[in-house]
């Protein structure tokens, strides 16, 4: 993997060659991401016209079991049911502002099959009687705004969906934020507050979620696969997987041998041991291990890398990325940031252990949003998949000469 800014990582599309099934939601393809978008004309040959005024979509997503494809796994009937609970002007949001910075699976899936995402976040505003239908971008990704704004451009809809261009910031993508925005103008993670009446509602699903709604509202498959961004040597990969598939295979399919593990769900994921990739790319089973796939990625590490290094710059670009709203946010992240450098330089001493387990629980669930939370499960899932290698830092004995390979941006290394 090379230790380069992920936005200078060369973008590749592939879906698996091992699924048993068709990949619905992307082409199969072995080409960069140059390739055409899919046009209305080409969407409809294969997957017909939109389903227009689905009265039964809501039981018919909640027979599916549909579920959120953010990373909460929250079931969308659910999402949908608080919706409607509610009696202001209602907002569906199609969310493709990837904060993550190792992810690429909204954008592939936006700039292949726009009109499969339009498809669900226009059946989910019938549905549910919203007045405004949002794509809401990162203002960074001029690529899959060209692609969205063509789009829709093709569309004639009741709802007619638009697309907004929020900052191109870490936490511009979480849910809050997006609603802060769209409602107040204020692009910032909001805390958690009672539902006032006659306020505007804003339901945001993941782009993802709503390609998998466009299935149900047509009759087909849309839990048989899921779709995974991997890290590969040479930059990344979006793949439509079978979910039995072993998230080794996985990596092996991305040109991995042997990796010593691998960072599952992105920077605010958790790490898994080469003995847990043997478990199933399923976000499911992977929670029911205590580890989470978050927003589907896979980045393996090589076997000379230092997974307390990696996780210490990671934290270091979490804490640049506050919202400084917060007293967890402001000063939990830099010092736990600080407390694992030290550990990776290997000049932490006893102090500083008890010092990071005390911050670590100070932190946890105590932030204004969810953001020192995705830090705190980082850390903690250091402990469980690398062990005998945090010892060794712990005694002193760092890894020599073992480069920071996730690519963090801004150079927090």
């Amino acid at each position: 993997m090379s230790p380069v800014a992920a936005a200078q990582w060369p973008d590749t599309l592939r879906a698996s060659a091992t699924s048993p099934a068709a990949p619905w939601l992307l082409p199969a393809s072995g080409t960069r991401l140059v390739a055409a978008t899919e046009d209305l004309a080409s969407h409809r040959a294969q997957f017909g016209p939109r389903p227009v005024r689905a009265v039964d979509l809501l039981s018919r997503v909640e027979a599916a079991d549909a579920v959120g494809h953010g990373g909460a796994l929250v079931p969308v009937s659910a999402k949908w049911r608080r919706a409607l609970a509610g009696d202001g002007p209602l907002t569906v949001v199609a969310n493709g502002a990837e904060s993550e910075p190792l992810s690429a699976k909204d954008a592939v899936l936006l700039r292949r099959r726009p009109h499969l995402v339009l498809d669900g976040l226009v059946a989910t505003a019938e549905a549910l009687g919203a007045e405004d239908a949002v794509v809401w971008l990162h203002g960074s990704d001029e690529r899959t705004r060209a692609a969205v704004v063509l789009a829709v451009a093709e569309r004639r809809e009741p709802v007619m969906p638009r697309v907004v261009v929020g900052p191109a910031h870490y936490l511009a993508g979480e849910s809050s934020a997006i609603a802060h925005a769209l409602e107040d103008g204020v692009p910032l993670p909001r805390a958690r507050r009672t539902p006032v009446p006659g306020r505007p509602r804003t339901l945001v699903h993941n782009v993802e979620t709503l390609a998998r709604v466009a299935l149900v509202a047509r009759g087909l498959p849309s839990r048989a696969t899921t779709l995974l961004t991997v890290a590969t040597p040479a930059g990344r990969e979006v793949h439509e997987v079978p979910r039995a598939t072993p998230l080794l295979a996985v990596a092996a399919q991305a040109g991995w041998g042997a990796p010593m593990g691998a960072l599952l769900g992105g920077f605010g994921g958790t790490w898994a041991s080469r003995a847990d990739l043997a478990l199933p790319a399923d976000p499911f089973t992977v929670r029911a291990a205590g580890l989470d796939l978050g927003a589907g990625v896979v980045a393996p590490l090589p076997a000379d890398a230092c997974p307390v290094a990696e996780t210490a710059a990671v934290l270091s670009y979490l804490a640049a990325m506050s919202a400084r709203q917060c007293g967890p946010c402001l000063f939990g992240l830099p010092a736990i940031a600080d407390a694992v450098r030290r550990l990776a330089d290997g000049v932490a001493g006893g102090s500083i252990r008890r010092r990071l387990a005390g911050d670590l629980a100070a932190v946890e669930g105590r932030g204004a949003c969810h953001h020192p939370d995705g830090a705190v499960r980082l850390v903690r899932s250091l402990h469980r998949a690398f062990p005998a290698h945090l010892a060794e830092h712990a005694r002193g004995r760092r890894c020599a000469d073992a480069p920071v390979v996730l690519p963090v941006p801004g150079g927090h290394r």
